[in-house]
């Protein structure tokens, strides 16, 4: 299921890029680093971030009104953190769809606000094996939503994004209260850099 949801975006993509030649739509490739840290509610386990990497296709189109403009990517996604001096990673294919408002000269340069829904899906183990969890497990899929900004010159655009899950991303059972589920959220920084063709 994973895989043909890729390649139906990629596709989808390249049909509408071809499709919309000469128009104000522009294919890149984005990547950069994140700060990640696994959340686990109601517990005494202390959690640090640590530093993981994205990397995949972007596309970027604008809207009839001015300033307005949508980004959507397709992006390996590597995340890791330190929990209870362990430490968690978790491997994704995540699909942002951002909303851009853009001010200054067009796409040669700008500052953008953006934000939108994203969907990940897990491509990693979904079991994890720590000392004081009996069971953690990752969701094979969860829905987030992306805030941040940055700044575009000519092809270049750097941007920093606070990426917010909806709902939990992993359930887990402590070695000393294995009948409990204890529920896990996935927040992340993002700093990156796109090129666009």
């Amino acid at each position: 299921m994973k895989k043909y949801v890729i390649v139906s975006l990629l596709a989808l993509m390249s049909f509408t890029a071809s499709a919309q030649e000469g128009s104000k739509i522009r294919f890149g490739l984005r990547g950069g680093v994140n700060l990640t840290e696994f959340t686990l509610k109601n517990t005494d386990l202390n959690s640090e971030n640590r530093v993981g990497f994205f990397v995949g296709p972007t596309v970027k189109f604008s809207l009839p009104v001015v300033g307005l403009g949508v980004d959507l990517s397709a992006l390996y996604n590597h995340r890791e953190s330190k929990l209870a001096e362990e430490t968690v990673k978790q491997n994704t294919v995540d699909i942002p769809l951002n909303v851009r408002y853009s001010i200054g000269l067009g796409n040669m340069a700008n500052i953008f606000l953006a934000a939108g829904p994203q969907i990940a899906f897990n491509l990693g183990d979904k079991e994890v094996d720590l000392d004081n969890v009996n069971d953690w497990r990752f969701k094979d899929s969860f829905f987030s939503v992306n805030v941040g900004g940055g700044v575009t010159i000519s092809h270049i655009e750097v941007s920093a994004r606070y990426n917010i899950p909806i709902g939990n991303t992993s359930d887990a059972r402590l070695r000393d209260t294995t009948d409990k589920v204890f529920h896990a959220k996935t927040n992340n920084w993002q700093v990156g850099l796109a090129y666009y063709f």
